[in-house]
C-alpha cells in the first residue's frame, strides 16, 4: 500500500498545481486536516470543505502557487515529501521560492492529514528520522 500512497501524494500535488479542486478531493479523505506552511497564522483547514477553501484562497491570492517535490520517501503509512513551494502575488508580482517539507499521512488509499513543516529538520524529527 505504501507505494501507493508515493503515487497518491504525486497525484495530490499534480492536481493542486493544476488548481484542479475535484482532483484533489478525489485522493483525500472527507475529513482531512490540512496543515499548511502558513497556518501558525491562518489556521489549518478541516475537511473537503476546508481544501476548497484552501485552494479558493489561493486563486485568490497568487498568481502562481506551484510545488515541486523532488525527494518523496515513502514511509508506510505517511509519505515525506521534501521540495519547494513557489508563489507569486496577485497584484504585486512579487515572486518567492521557499522550502516546503511535507508530512502526509494515508489510510485506505486517501489522504487524511498534510502537514507542511517548512523546515527540513522538523519534519524529519515529526517522521521519526534524522539526516
Amino acid at each position: 500500500m505504501s507505494a501507493e500512497n508515493v503515487r497518491g501524494f504525486l497525484a495530490i500535488a499534480a492536481a493542486a498545481n493544476r488548481g484542479d479542486v475535484d482532483g484533489v478531493l478525489r485522493l483525500t479523505d472527507p475529513e482531512i486536516d490540512l496543515v499548511p506552511l502558513r497556518a501558525p497564522v491562518q489556521g489549518s483547514y478541516s475537511g473537503h470543505e476546508g481544501i476548497r477553501q484552501f485552494m479558493a484562497d489561493n486563486e485568490e491570492t497568487f498568481e502562481t502557487f506551484e510545488v515541486d517535490y523532488p525527494d518523496v520517501r515513502d514511509l508506510g503509512d505517511q509519505v515525506l515529501a521534501l521540495g519547494t513551494l513557489r508563489i507569486r502575488g496577485k497584484g504585486s508580482g512579487a515572486e518567492t521560492e521557499v522550502p516546503s517539507t511535507i508530512l502526509c499521512t494515508f489510510r485506505d488509499g486517501l489522504a487524511v492529514r498534510f502537514k507542511d513543516y517548512g523546515d527540513r529538520a522538523q519534519a524529519l524529527e515529526a517522521a521519526g528520522l534524522s539526516e
